[in-house]
């Protein structure tokens, strides 16, 4: 299981790679979510926590769903979930 104060890192790395795969700049992202360049990038460096309801903003925006955030993301937190992600009960 990870520390947790890396956890705002992990999301930013998780919201900068489904950003790149999309093939958006940060501006453009920040378009579609209504953000600052800026703002973006401080999301994806972990420098801002980002709150449950932008989160869900950027996945939508991203064409991610909450399974894609959770076993990307939550699952290196979580014993359960790292269980369910790699199939052992």
């Amino acid at each position: 299981m990870k520390i947790k104060n890396s956890l705002r890192k992990d999301i930013g790395l998780f919201l900068r790679e489904s950003r790149k795969k999309k093939s958006l700049s940060a501006n453009q992202l920040g378009s579609l979510v209504h953000l600052s360049q800026q703002q973006v990038s401080r999301y994806e460096l972990g420098i801002t926590t980002i709150s449950i309801e932008m989160l869900n903003v950027f996945l939508i925006a991203l064409d991610k769903n909450w399974s894609d955030f959770f076993f990307s993301v939550m699952a290196d937190y979580s014993d359960e979930i790292k269980e369910l992600k790699t199939g052992y009960y």
